[in-house]
């Protein structure tokens, strides 16, 4: 008799504990990955191989399970859905937007190896999806209400996700062009600096191009994170500073972390800019699209 009544071990109850274990384990996991794809591109063995790179390397492995594990929480449903929705948030937010952007304003790529470049650098973010959906279960509560999403998609007609959408991405340009004059005391005398500009092969696009260009960016931003709010279970703000967590560590505190030949001022002129734009970002989408607490809270009432 007790043994029917003894309710079967659901595989999203971990400890808090297990969870920063596995955590730990897919960073370094994640890690091994970045080296190994790194070797087969690389003229110099020794320098990937380097204390500092591989330390760069584990905090990035680590940064990148850690910040999407609460979504991984989250999210309950077929297992290609659950990969995709992790894998749309780290590729769009840390490397679609940054080499579409790049194609603009270095004269490094080409059509050619743009293309290349969202190829290969999607290689390890799809590992590291991978990894994420393997080491991080969802939580007991999420999987008793796995249609939880379709009813928060379905609060809302099409067009007003549509619209939602464009309206929260569009203004990025504004936030982009805000945060970048804010942090010119910082940087402006490495723009100046003919060797260093010369090293980053950059060039300035139009204004009208650059307006263009970021406005689309808010809007490839905004979809990336789309799956975390319709998934999440918290309150506005909660979501908005979870998304500015995932948009702060995949566009600035991940890449900057291998910028180890940048001067300290570039960096930390970077770092705020970048941060604040993610932060800005997520102000829009919390505001116009991260659905109200108490609605929430009406939907999952509904699965008790």
């Amino acid at each position: 008799m007790n043994s029917k009544q003894q309710a079967p071990t659901k595989r999203g109850e971990i400890t808090t504990t297990t969870l920063i274990i596995r955590v730990l384990i897919g960073g370094l996991t994640a890690a091994v990955v970045l080296t190994a794809l790194n070797l087969l591109t690389t003229r110099s063995i020794a320098t990937t191989l380097s204390a500092q790179n591989i330390i760069v390397r584990i905090i990035s492995g680590v940064l990148y399970v850690g910040i999407m594990a609460p979504l991984a929480r989250q999210t309950f449903s077929r297992a290609l859905s659950r990969f995709l929705a992790i894998f749309l948030a780290l590729y769009i937010t840390g490397a679609l937007t940054d080499l579409v952007e790049a194609y603009y304003y270095t004269t490094l790529l080409t059509p050619v190896s743009l293309i290349a470049a969202l190829i290969f650098q999607a290689i390890p973010l799809l590992i590291i999806s991978g990894i994420i959906c393997w080491l991080i279960p969802t939580t007991e509560k999420v999987q008793k209400a796995p249609r939880f999403t379709h009813q928060v998609i379905r609060n809302r007609r099409l067009l007003s996700w549509i619209w939602r959408i464009v309206v929260a991405g569009v203004p990025y340009a504004v936030i982009y062009l805000f945060f970048a004059a804010l942090v010119t005391p910082l940087e402006h005398a490495y723009y100046y600096d003919k060797a260093f500009i010369d090293s980053l092969h950059t060039r300035v696009p139009s204004t009208i191009t650059t307006l263009i260009l970021e406005s689309v960016r808010g809007i490839l931003f905004v979809l990336a994170q789309l799956p975390v709010i319709v998934v999440m279970r918290k309150s506005r703000w909660g979501t908005g500073l979870y998304i500015a967590l995932i948009g702060a560590a995949l566009e600035a505190w991940i890449p900057l972390l291998g910028q180890t030949s940048w001067p300290v001022m570039m960096r930390l002129g970077n770092l705020l800019e970048l941060t604040g734009d993610a932060c800005g970002r997520a102000l829009l989408m919390a505001l116009l699209l991260v659905m109200p607490y108490p609605q929430i809270r009406s939907r999952l009432s509904e699965y008790k």
